[in-house]
């Protein structure tokens, strides 16, 4: 706030003036009643309006003095309280950011605090997966063959008596052997596993896929397939067995 000393001071001075010229308008009046004695208190009386004249004009320039001061100190104040309400805006804003400055921060502990128990939670994941990792391989050897085992049982199952049956009966026709094997067909077509050409099929040799104890083969040359070969997909398993000629052949 602005200190008012100043426009008491102001009013005090105005009063005093206003106390001043008052006296001295009662002296004048008096003097012109009493009856004039000499001259020289003639001359001293004109002396005495001319300085109260002069006093006059002080304390008229005084006044405009003492106005001109209390318009300054009102403009002042007018300006203070303009300041201090600017000052208080400036306040509320202040405590607005303090308050959102907290909020924010209360939020990014939390957020810190979730992600903090998310990475707990995955590292505990982690954990029980490598421990399931240790023990996966075993139990997908012991799938894998279970799995073959259900296909091949019926293959396991008849096989020993085909060769008991080759063993006492060597005439005996090739095909019954083939229909043992049959569940070999099914565990190829199981697994997607296909054959690469077929016995004693002519075909032009490619070496990604063909192999040959003959040498100086070259590139699409027509050959035989003596031992089939597989792929799976796009991987070659075993490369087919080919030659120039068929068994028995030139």
């Amino acid at each position: 706030m602005i200190d008012l000393s100043y426009f008491f001071l102001g009013v005090l001075l105005w009063l005093g003036c206003c106390g001043l010229l008052v006296t001295l308008l009662n002296d004048t009046s008096s003097s012109s009643t009493s009856p004039k004695k000499t001259s020289k208190s003639d001359f001293l009386l004109t002396d005495s309006l001319l300085n109260h004249q002069k006093d006059i004009v002080q304390i008229e320039e005084l006044n405009k003095q003492l106005a001109n001061k209390i318009h300054q100190l009102a403009l002042a104040i007018k300006k203070n309280e303009a300041l201090e309400e600017e000052l208080q805006i400036t306040s509320d804003r202040l405590e607005s950011n303090e308050d959102q400055y907290l909020e924010y921060q209360q939020n990014f502990c939390h957020q810190v605090k979730e992600l903090e128990n998310q990475i707990k939670s995955l590292e505990n994941k982690c954990l029980d997966l490598t421990t399931k990792l240790d023990s996966l391989p075993e139990e997908l050897i012991n799938h894998w063959q279970q799995e073959s085992f259900n296909l091949l049982q019926t293959l396991l199952a008849n096989y020993p008596t085909a060769k008991t049956m080759v063993a006492l009966k060597p005439d005996l026709p090739a095909k019954n052997v083939i229909t043992l094997l049959k569940p070999l067909d099914k565990l190829l077509a199981k697994w997607g596993i296909e054959s690469i050409g077929k016995p004693w099929e002519r075909v032009a040799f490619n070496p990604q896929i063909h192999y040959s104890d003959e040498e100086n083969l070259t590139t699409n040359e027509l050959v035989y397939i003596r031992f089939v070969g597989y792929i799976q997909g796009n991987l070659i398993l075993l490369r087919a067995k080919v030659s120039r000629t068929l068994p028995g052949k030139k």
